[in-house]
């Protein structure tokens, strides 16, 4: 699976660690991607999994990251 990431995140799973690079597009394998802490960062929009074409990596870029302060959430 073709990830595209907002942040410098670790993401660990049973494996050991994927390094994921802002705005680089990474390959993470399909057990990393059922992970609770993956599925919590797509919900954010800090990760945006992607398909190989042009057209998918552009709407993963441009897609908005969701900014958590305490209790209050606000679309950046």
């Amino acid at each position: 699976m073709f990830v595209l990431s907002k942040r410098n995140i670790e993401l660990p799973w049973a494996g050991g660690t994927v390094r994921l690079t802002r705005d680089v597009m990474t390959a993470i394998p399909g057990a990393a991607a059922e992970t609770a802490y993956f599925k919590a960062l797509v919900a954010d929009g800090k990760v945006v999994p992607s398909g190989t074409s042009d057209r998918e990596t552009q709407a993963a870029s441009e897609k908005k990251v969701r900014t958590r302060r305490g209790k209050e959430v606000t679309e950046a």
